[in-house]
């Protein structure tokens, strides 16, 4: 009813010190006698309205100042949409600090104690939780976190878990500032960003990173230095380097592949031997990743591995199938990009990192849940039933379910984001104001 209300007022606002008939302002607002009335009755309620006799009919007009554009129901859609994901992000950072401290954020806890080692002359790469979880980031990434070896480590978590909230809300008003609330509230029960604030990860950030620079930073000369960065922190942004060469933007593309490179020898200069023993060891050894063949790697190389293929064959199977669907992805997201559609472009080559990497955690299928926002071409009840597949998938524990299937299927949905789903001409506009 905030819609109509809306319109009502606006209707109203057009001739603020003029009594209009109610046949005038049904016909302005685009409302039937019986949706104009009750809002009527319930304006003069409220003092916003007054009713008079004029030419022997009701007429109305606004009683106090006359509203700004849109304001009329903005404070309603507030409540209706802020409130639940603020109470969706309450309730989440409450169960993740209310664990056990020594299961609390167990990534930043890798963070934390690889940096911690380092100031005492250890190597990055010795550290060894007590969940046996090694350090497998860059040696750049081990740079950034140094900062936080000396802090007290509930206060930190806390910091990082409203960090987290935070990045969440600003991608959701990076997405559309008009649906800001519900793009946040889905966000914060979805499966990645659950997963994300459980661990205390850093993916989060970084796939916020490179939205920001694909999406707000697109008509910038500095479009590229956040997915450089963010591919300094994490390799699996890398993938986006290509996708700003085959979209035209070859100075973006340089710039992240100069920053990627300058964040890396920057490392080299203050951590020589571990940034040698990452690049010449470390980089290459996927197992030390984690228990990468469990449900959670959804990604082909982690399909593979359940299906206890040798690793010649695997690795022939996930470079031509894994490099073909990412080549495909690539290629649509280039043309979407050309044609201003960059959402689209940043979710089909998100969901194409997926396929490929090797490990595809739950925190890193970020782009999965983006893509319920995709604009589908097709009959109405395929454009209205992708979003509820999208986030049934995305939201509920599906891979529980079992395999072959169900324990596949945010790989399944990648691969269909990345090469098979068909998007609406360019010319149409989106679900979202990016696609315009």
């Amino acid at each position: 009813m905030s819609g109509a209300r809306a319109a009502v007022l606006a209707a109203l606002a057009a001739e603020p010190r003029r009594a209009r008939p109610s046949l005038d302002l049904a016909r302005q607002a685009g409302l039937s006698s019986g949706t104009l009335y009750p809002i009527l009755v319930r304006l003069q309620r409220a003092g916003l309205v007054e009713a008079q006799w004029t030419d022997g009919r009701r007429a109305y007009r606004l009683t106090g100042p006359v509203p700004p554009p849109g304001a009329a129901g903005r404070r309603g859609r507030t409540v209706r949409f802020w409130l639940p994901a603020a109470l969706a992000a309450l309730v989440t950072a409450w169960a993740v600090l209310v664990r056990p401290a020594g299961v609390r954020l167990s990534d930043l806890g890798v963070y934390l104690g690889a940096v911690r080692g380092l100031t005492h002359g250890a190597s990055l790469y010795d550290f060894l939780s007590a969940g046996n979880a090694p350090f497998t980031y860059p040696p750049f990434a081990g740079l950034l976190f140094l900062p936080l070896a000396g802090a007290p480590v509930l206060p930190l978590q806390l910091l990082w878990t409203l960090a987290t909230v935070g990045t969440v809300a600003g991608l959701a008003l990076l997405l559309d500032r008009r649906a800001a609330p519900a793009f946040a509230l889905v966000l914060m029960l979805s499966a990645p960003v659950s997963s994300d604030l459980k661990y205390g990860q850093v993916s989060l950030f970084l796939a916020a990173m490179v939205a920001a620079d694909l999406l707000a930073l697109r008509h910038s000369r500095w479009q590229g230095l956040l997915v450089g960065v963010a591919a300094a922190i994490k390799l699996t942004p890398l993938i986006f380097i290509p996708l700003l060469w085959c979209a035209g933007r070859r100075r973006a593309a340089v710039l992240a592949t100069v920053t990627f490179a300058g964040c890396g020898a920057l490392a080299g200069l203050a951590l020589p031997g571990d940034s040698w023993r990452f690049w010449t060891t470390e980089v290459a050894h996927v197992s030390r990743l984690g228990y990468i063949t469990s449900v959670g790697n959804q990604s082909l190389n982690g399909f593979l591995l359940r299906a206890e293929l040798a690793a010649p064959l695997r690795s022939a199977i996930v470079l031509v199938a894994g490099g073909g669907i990412a080549a495909l992805a690539l290629r649509r997201a280039a043309r979407r990009a050309r044609g201003g559609d960059w959402f689209s472009a940043l979710v089909l080559t998100g969901a194409a990192g997926v396929v490929l990497s090797p490990v595809s955690w739950t925190h890193h299928q970020i782009w999965l849940v983006l893509a319920a926002l995709l604009p589908v071409r097709g009959p109405a009840w395929a454009r209205r039933g992708w979003p509820v597949l999208v986030l049934a998938v995305m939201l509920l524990p599906v891979p529980a379910l079992g395999p072959p299937l169900w324990s596949n299927s945010r790989l399944l949905l990648a691969v269909t984001i990345a090469a098979l789903l068909p998007l609406a001409p360019l010319g149409r506009r989106g679900p979202t104001a990016l696609s315009s």
